[in-house]
């Protein structure tokens, strides 16, 4: 029955025919909806049949087919997100520890930074690229990104922290989320190529040149990864590697498919090759990467953390021996300088064949040379670091922040970097040794794992053989011996060693003649 002012309240399961029907709101429960009440004497769009049901066209039958199409993906993607990780704030002891390695510089995206903003150039851009991508999803769909964002907001809303996202307003949330994620889909795929190779493949490249024509004209610039900030190092800092930074990938994927027109083409296969390569250009992992993108990717630090995973060659292999530490206490490492002097252990960099895959991970000891993948520290190196740590306390297995633990014992004074620069496994571009030296000291403040749990700490075997060494006398000795200050030193215990032979050999013939001496000759 209608109320005063002519609306309706339809429960989920009842059906609604009609085409001037208003929705109000996104309720799950309840729709309010507005019919237009017409002239009886004018003719209706929708006759009735001999069942009295309505007579509805094609059109509106494919409308409302792709209506439930689409709501049964956001369903799906709501079960797959489910399974994933998050997007969560920062723990306080991390923050402690450097508040601006988690604080966007220029770009915000997502609601934690919300209140923050970019900056007004960067705001601008967002504002660019949601005309362009709209421009060319008009093409594509029909109403192009119009309402897409509403639909998305609900489930968008649930993969945050709820105190965190509280105070925002539908409109709010679904506004940001259709600009930040438009602005990341323009930094990190060119669509221009995608319309153009389209269209030549369809063997119209003359409308290919007037589509990227007019799709760059469209915003009043070209709006490429390079107009936008996609090659600037502080706009990939805030994009991809802070990890309240973030929006759910499949935000992505949505606005991709309506641009493209296509529900098979996956935005996170293009996304996963501009993440590939920002890491292969900082040396994280090697450039030949062929691992695939996991489907289950829940933001763009995620798939950073899928990317830097040690190789099956690092990970140790099971055997009698492990078996026999499983029960043992694993402890801290020990600095780079004492494995040198008491456990005789050589630092090396691992060098890589160019068909080799491989991480930053990949630490390996063998006989008695510690090969490490070099580790190139600069400006970003610590906030790439201490985020992929935060994302792993969401996460069972934990090889970063191992890996980081490592590093900064090892690595904690001067004197240790000293040597693994001179070594080639740390390659910085900082004022200083001191200053390498303090990042490391300080990279895990605020940072507990279980280091005694293997499938948190993939290194606990390797801290284990590096302990074996350290405490055999042998390797003890040696250690000490090549590591005395010259030549001269050297000389001298040598020197030293040989005397003490020869009075060992002096004493031994002394004792002998004696011994015989003393026997009576036989007649």
């Amino acid at each position: 029955m209608p109320n005063d002012t002519g609306d309706f309240e339809l429960e989920p399961a009842k059906k609604t025919w009609g085409e001037g029907i208003e929705t109000r709101g996104e309720d799950s429960w309840t729709k309010t909806v507005t019919i237009e009440v017409v002239d009886a004497s004018m003719p209706s769009k929708y006759e009735l049949d001999a069942r009295g049901a309505p007579n509805v066209d094609y059109c509106d039958l494919e409308a409302g087919k792709q209506a439930v199409v689409e709501e049964a993906e956001i369903m799906a993607q709501r079960d797959l997100w489910s399974g994933t990780v998050p997007i969560s704030k920062v723990p306080e002891r991390h923050r402690a520890g450097d508040e601006s390695s988690f604080t966007p510089h220029d770009v915000a995206i997502g609601p934690y930074h919300a209140i923050s903003s970019s900056f007004p150039r960067i705001e601008k851009q967002k504002l660019c690229c949601v005309g362009f991508l709209h421009s060319l999803s008009e093409q594509r769909t029909e109403g192009g990104l119009m309402g897409l964002a509403e639909k998305l907001e609900p489930l968008v809303r649930a993969c945050y922290d709820p105190d965190a996202v509280s105070h925002m307003t539908p409109e709010q949330l679904s506004t940001m989320l259709l600009r930040d994620g438009c602005y990341l889909l323009a930094c990190m795929v060119n669509y221009l190529d995608i319309m153009a190779a389209a269209a030549a493949a369809a063997n119209n490249n003359k409308n290919a040149d007037k589509l990227a024509h007019r799709c760059s004209s469209s915003s009043g610039k070209d709006v490429d990864s390079s107009s936008t900030g996609g090659g600037d190092s502080t706009v990939v800092r805030d994009t991809v590697f802070l990890v309240e930074n973030q929006i759910p990938l499949f935000v992505l994927q949505r606005i991709h498919e309506r641009v493209t027109g296509e529900t098979t083409s996956s935005a996170l296969e293009r996304i996963a090759l501009f993440v590939r390569k920002q890491l292969q250009v900082q040396l994280y992992i090697s450039k030949k990467q062929q691992r695939p993108a996991p489907p289950q990717t829940s933001h763009l630090l995620h798939l950073v953390h899928a990317y830097i995973q040690p190789t099956n060659s690092s990970l140790p292999q099971a055997s009698m021996k492990e078996n026999t530490r499983a029960w043992q206490r694993t402890g801290r490492w020990h600095r780079a300088v004492e494995y040198r002097t008491h456990g005789n252990v050589r630092f090396k960099r691992r060098v890589f064949k160019e068909d080799d895959v491989w991480t930053i991970l990949d630490v390996r000891l063998q006989g008695g040379t510690l090969w490490i993948p070099r580790l190139r520290v600069d400006g970003n190196t610590w906030t790439i670091l201490r985020n992929l740590m935060a994302l792993e306390e969401q996460i069972p297995r934990r090889p970063v922040t191992a890996y980081c633990l490592f590093m900064s014992q090892v690595a904690g004074t001067p004197e240790d970097v000293k040597l693994l620069v001179r070594s080639g496994t740390v390659e910085h571009f900082l004022a200083s040794d001191e200053q390498v030296a303090q990042g490391f000291a300080g990279l895990c403040r605020g940072v507990v794992m279980d280091v005694d749990n293997i499938d948190r700490n993939y290194l606990k075997p390797l801290w284990h053989e590096m302990e074996e060494r350290c405490d055999s006398r042998v390797h003890r000795f040696m250690g000490w011996f090549c590591q005395l200050k010259n030549i001269w030193s050297a000389i001298a215990l040598l020197v030293a060693l040989i005397v003490v032979a020869c009075q060992l050999t002096q004493t031994f013939y002394a004792v002998v003649s004696y011994s015989r001496g003393g026997q009576q000759p036989k007649p």
